[in-house]
């Protein structure tokens, strides 16, 4: 199942596609989109009889949503207000009829730029219908004031955003300043790409997704450029076969370690080791190798005569390396002049399966014409600081822009990227790209990105592709981040208890998916 994930500007055309070639009207698309919210509404507050309703209508087409909602909500039985935007003369179009329709059942109407908020009586729901999924500017004084208000309603009342809590960048999911924070967003046809992205998180509440009758075939021939990672996903793990020796699981080398940080590559190891790989071996420069020593499960080579990278370390390693099924590089490497040596070493002739992580991301962006040699099958982990390093920008520019930046890096350098942090990006050479849709505070710690490279790097060794690797390496790591947070509600975790958690992470998840299927 694929979840689509169109910016307002891909959704715009699917409305107007759907109208001017398909024939449904754009009155009948507000008519469906006000049932589809009144559907998930009664699902989540309840019987509606006697509930006292104030109801935004924003100047658009989101305030007609809202004005055909109003209209339902009335014949329900609740006592409803609607405050409209401008002018009931001002309106035209589909939000003329839907308002039109209200007047006449006798809905009361106020203009919203007049009303007084003083002393309101207790709201039982306050609607959200100010503006939709167009919306991209920084918001009018007026505007911002009339969201604070529907935000001081919601300390008591139910908040319901239509398609999006107005407000929101429906790209980004930036306030812009101040949005709505709903209680229950009921998103139309497709979740938008800005409710998925980390900074709507507070603002969206729980989301609904809700079809409103466009085409299927429009949307499947102006796809959306992003999509979400899927719980589905699952299926494309092979399953393991009664019979199956340990090298069939595939044999991953894990390069990194220097002086202190002997740590991260162990982390990789042990996450490939719980995810499936059938054998684990840690390279690094000689003297390090004792760090490994209580470690039995996992193979080391020694690199060199000493304890730092040098040229001379991929001359000791050149000759076992077409023997692993893929290459983790980078966890715990360190910055010093030999690890670069050895990166460009490396990169003259690299493993395909080879995935970049840690302190060769950073090298990488010192040297980034190595990027070149690296090949359409190796994938790159940064996290929003690696990523500032390549753009010469901040790790905040970035994740102004995350969707942007992985989908520049990875179309113009043709590799596979993972961009780390909370609603991961996940990007290979073409559209879609996909965002996860977990946000674990529980994987907020230093080793939990080594983790996920040993994750990923399990999935190479098995020979699955290198970006259905990334994309599945991505949503078991979320998940078992989502578990996590069950012992440890208030984090404290270690990144070696979600390397373990990650068995059962995946027979969760299996789970979960069976149930949905039966």
């Amino acid at each position: 199942m694929v979840i689509h994930l169109p910016t307002p500007e891909e959704m715009a055309r699917w409305d107007q596609l759907t109208m001017k070639e398909f024939g449904l009207s754009g009155t009948i698309l507000m008519e469906n989109a006000s049932r589809a919210a009144l559907y998930a509404l009664r699902k989540e507050f309840g019987s509606l009889r006697d509930s006292s309703v104030m109801v935004f209508a924003g100047p658009g087409n989101n305030g007609g949503d809202a004005f055909a909602l109003a209209r339902h909500l009335f014949n329900l039985g609740a006592r409803v207000l609607i405050l409209h935007a401008k002018p009931q003369t001002k309106y035209t179009h589909d939000p003329a009829y839907h308002l039109k329709l209200a007047v006449a059942m006798g809905i009361p109407c106020y203009y919203l730029p007049e009303y007084e908020f003083d002393a309101l009586p207790r709201i039982d729901l306050v609607v959200d219908g100010l503006f939709g999924t167009g919306f991209q500017d920084m918001l009018r004084p007026a505007a911002q004031n009339w969201i604070k208000s529907i935000n001081k309603l919601g300390r008591s009342s139910f908040v319901l955003s239509l398609d999006i809590p107005s407000g929101l960048n429906g790209t980004t999911g930036e306030p812009m300043p101040v949005a709505v924070k709903a209680n229950l967003t009921v998103t139309f046809e497709e979740a938008k790409l800005g409710l998925f992205l980390p900074p709507a998180k507070e603002h969206v509440g729980k989301l609904v997704t809700s079809k409103i009758g466009i085409p299927r075939h429009i949307k499947q021939n102006n796809p959306a450029s992003h999509i979400a990672l899927a719980p589905d996903l699952v299926r494309l793990l092979p399953e393991p076969a009664a019979t199956m020796h340990k090298g069939e699981a595939g044999h991953l080398l894990v390069l990194g370690g220097s002086p202190g940080l002997t740590g991260a590559p162990m982390l990789a190891a042990r996450a490939a080791f719980r995810s499936g790989a059938g054998l684990v071996s840690i390279a690094c420069p000689k003297a390090l190798t004792v760090s490994y020593g209580a470690f039995p499960e996992v193979m080391t080579i020694g690199l060199g005569d000493g304890e730092n990278w040098s040229a001379a370390c991929f001359d000791a390693l050149q000759p076992h390396l077409s023997r692993f099924s893929a290459v983790v590089f980078g966890p715990g490497l360190g910055r010093t002049a030999g690890a670069e040596e050895f990166l460009e070493r490396y990169t003259r002739d690299p493993h395909r399966q080879t995935l970049y992580d840690a302190d060769a991301l950073f090298l990488l962006a010192k040297r980034p014409e190595l990027l070149k040699r690296l090949g359409p099958d190796a994938v790159l982990t940064p996290h929003p600081g690696e990523m500032a390093g390549f753009f010469g920008v901040t790790p905040r520019e970035i994740n102004l822009a995350r969707a942007r930046f992985a989908r520049e890096f990875s179309f113009g350098h043709k590799v596979n990227l993972v961009l780390k942090g909370a609603a991961s990006i996940v990007a290979g050479h073409q559209d879609p790209v996909a965002i996860s849709p977990f946000c674990a505070p529980n994987l907020a710690i230093a080793g939990s990105g080594d983790v996920l490279s040993g994750v990923i790097g399990s999935l190479l060794a098995r020979n699955l592709p290198p970006l259905t690797a990334a994309q599945i390496g991505v949503y078991w790591h979320g998940y078992a981040g989502t578990l996590l947070a069950g012992d440890f509600p208030d984090r404290g975790n270690t990144p070696f208890e979600i390397a373990e958690h990650l068995p059962t992470a995946l027979k969760e998840w299996k789970k979960c998916v069976q149930l949905k299927i039966s």
